[in-house]
C-alpha cells in the first residue's frame, strides 16, 4: 500500500468513523438488555463524534478519499441499526426505516455511479446533515425517555425526521441527477471533470 494511503487510514477523522461503527454493536446489546440511558449515552456520543470528525476534517485539512467514503457509511449503519433496534417497541419506526433504506440505497449506487466517472468523492450537503442531526435527535429522545407510542409523543417526531429524511433523499435526487447531466457533457478527452 502506498505511504500516503496508510497515512489516510490513521487520519484523526477516520479513526472516530471507526469508533462510531464500533458503536453500533454496543447501542444495540444495551438498547436490547433495556439499559436506555447507557444506549442514549452511546448514540449521543456517537453524534458528537460524527460532528466531530467533520470539524476536524475542514479545520485541519484532514479529508481524505477514505473519510468522505467512512462518514456516510457510518451514518448510514448508525440509522440503519438504531431504528431497526427501536422497531422492537415503536411499530412507526417502519416508516422512518424505510424512507432510510430507499435513501441510502439510491446514495450508495447513485455515489459509486459518480465516483466511477470522476473518481473522487463528493461530500454530504446542509440537508443531509440537517436530516442526520434530526434522526439522531429524536432517536436519543425516543431511546431515552421511552414514552408511551402516543401521535404527539412518538408518531409526530417520528414522522418529521421522516421528512427530513425525504427531502435529503428528493435534494440529493436532484443534486445526482444535475451531475449525470454535466458528466455527460464532458468531451471523453477531457479526463478531469469540471465541479
Amino acid at each position: 500500500m502506498h505511504p500516503e494511503k496508510r497515512k489516510e487510514w490513521l487520519l484523526i477523522p477516520n479513526l472516530l468513523c471507526y469508533l462510531r461503527l464500533l458503536l453500533l454493536p454496543v447501542f444495540a446489546m444495551l438498547y436490547c438488555y433495556e439499559e436506555y440511558v447507557w444506549a442514549t449515552v452511546t448514540v449521543l456520543f456517537s453524534a458528537f463524534t460524527d460532528v466531530a470528525d467533520g470539524f476536524i476534517a475542514r479545520k485541519y485539512k484532514m479529508i481524505s478519499e477514505l473519510g468522505k467514503i467512512l462518514d456516510p457509511l457510518a451514518d448510514k449503519l448508525t440509522q440503519a441499526v438504531v431504528s431497526a433496534c427501536l422497531l422492537l417497541r415503536y411499530p412507526v419506526m417502519w416508516v422512518l426505516f424505510s424512507i432510510i433504506i430507499v435513501k441510502e440505497s439510491f446514495q450508495g449506487i447513485g455515489g459509486l455511479l459518480i465516483y466511477r466517472k470522476m473518481r473522487k468523492m463528493r461530500s454530504s450537503e446542509w440537508f443531509g446533515k440537517l436530516s442526520t442531526f434530526m434522526f439522531y435527535t429524536v432517536m436519543a429522545y425516543l431511546v431515552l425517555f421511552c414514552p408511551d407510542p402516543s401521535f404527539w409523543k412518538v408518531t409526530l417526531p417520528v414522522l418529521v425526521s421522516s421528512a427530513l429524511m425525504l427531502l435529503a433523499l428528493i435534494l440529493y435526487g436532484y443534486r445526482f441527477f444535475q451531475m449525470s447531466a454535466s458528466l455527460k457533457e464532458i468531451s471523453p478527452r477531457d479526463p478531469t471533470p469540471a465541479e
